[in-house]
């Protein structure tokens, strides 16, 4: 449709002063990657490392990385004389992290649920990982997060100031002040004392100055009793599930050279939606963190469905946009899977998947809605009763050697296994 000259002008002048009347969000980034290397958190090194690093010498960056923390899962069960270290990995998926919340739960009436030695968590992920680290009394709390808040509970809209020169499409302020009521100094130091007996929290962002990921020690960050400290703990989990301009990014600072600067972190799933190592090496280099090698169980939830889903798509901008870009999430998410289960497969790990059941067909235009989540965390509680998990990455034949598939080196677990 032609527009005349004056209405386009119009629109420019009025999107000038919308722009000057949005929140702009003042920086002192880092510009050079050298410089991007060495910066720290104030007062607090040794709390974090790029996600995305291949070392060379992957033992001894597994030592360099491991030299400053209590000794690995020091008091995990073990099987034949050798330690069994559990690994929970919780994925991004937005408000169908309800549905990992409901497995937790299932998980727990079955009555073999574990205690992970390391739990993981990316977006929607890293909302649920702290309270599945401490175990099943925080369970009704997770029920709690996933179902009872509306979507003015959790974000408020700022669409005008979103496109004319904000941060974001709304404000996180509701969610920032639902992760301080529960994230408090008291459930730090219930982390940081699993942290002292070996146990690992971790959470991935994305540094959106570098590109690149970050996976932030939870349990180090714990131990550091300042005000600082659970401040950066609550930055993280709110950065980590921060949906790029849907929702605003988080300004975390950082010291570089003795001098001050900042990073703008947004949602890990940016980078990588699901993760289980902190360094990216082949599983044997960790054996250098046990007397004996251990037995290694994988446990990986998808938050959302890892199926292809058929649906008429209206030939619109946003809707070709908004298709493109969840069928890219999607794809992007099913490698990382498939990686996760090659390196088990070649390091002798148990792995075991779960994701939203293709059976489940309830929809919801908004971004968090309780009828919605309620539905999808009692799918959850169902398939975590069940204890039924996938071998291999769904759409992926098993692989095999001389037709035979690879079984890990340790007797699998009933809850792995789980005939429900």
């Amino acid at each position: 449709m032609f527009v005349p000259r004056l209405h386009v002008a119009f629109i420019v002048i009025f999107a000038f002063v919308l722009t000057g009347c949005a929140t702009v969000m003042t920086r002192n980034g880092i510009s050079s990657a050298k410089l991007a290397e060495t910066a720290e958190i104030p007062g607090m090194p040794g709390v974090r490392f790029w996600g995305d690093e291949v070392p060379t010498d992957p033992i001894a960056e597994i030592r360099r990385r491991t030299s400053h923390m209590p000794p690995i899962a020091r008091d995990a069960k073990t099987m034949n004389g050798r330690k069994v270290i559990d690994t929970l990995a919780l994925s991004g998926g937005g408000s169908d992290g309800a549905f990992g919340a409901g497995v937790l739960a299932g998980w727990t009436k079955r009555g073999d649920r574990p205690e992970f030695q390391v739990v993981t968590g990316v977006s929607a992920g890293s909302i649920i990982a702290p309270f599945a680290f401490l175990g099943p009394s925080e369970d009704e709390k997770l029920h709690t997060i996933w179902t009872q808040y509306k979507q003015d509970q959790v974000v408020t809209p700022e669409i005008l100031s979103g496109l004319f020169g904000g941060p974001a499409l709304s404000s996180t302020a509701p969610l920032q002040n639902l992760i301080a009521h529960y994230v408090d100094r008291p459930f730090l130091d219930r982390i940081a004392a699993q942290y002292k007996r070996g146990r690992i929290l971790l959470v991935l962002t994305t540094n959106l100055d570098a590109q690149r990921p970050v996976v932030w020690n939870m349990g180090e960050i714990a131990l550091n009793r300042s005000p600082e400290a659970t401040e950066l703990f609550r930055k993280i989990i709110l950065a980590s599930a921060a949906i790029p301009a849907a929702f605003p990014p988080v300004k975390i600072e950082v010291e570089a050279d003795g001098k001050p600067y900042d990073e703008l972190h947004v949602d890990g799933g940016t980078t990588r939606e699901v993760f289980v190592s902190p360094v990216d090496a082949p599983l044997k280099a960790f054996d250098t963190l046990y007397k004996v090698p251990p037995i290694r169980r994988y446990f990986i939830i998808k938050n959302g469905k890892a199926t292809p889903e058929q649906e008429i798509v209206k030939p619109t901008t946003l809707q070709i946009a908004g298709r493109s870009i969840s069928t890219l999430i999607k794809s992007q998410n099913m490698g990382e899977v498939y990686h996760i289960y090659r390196v088990a497969l070649d390091g002798g790990a148990d792995f075991n998947f779960l994701a939203v059941p293709p059976s489940f067909t309830y929809e919801t235009k908004e971004i968090y809605d309780p009828k919605y989540q309620a539905a999808l965390y009692a799918e959850g509680a169902k398939v975590g009763r069940r204890g039924i998990w996938m071998k291999h990455p769904p759409g992926q034949a098993p692989i095999t050697v001389d037709g035979v598939q690879p079984r890990p080196a340790a007797p699998e677990p009933v809850a792995a296994a789980g005939s429900g």
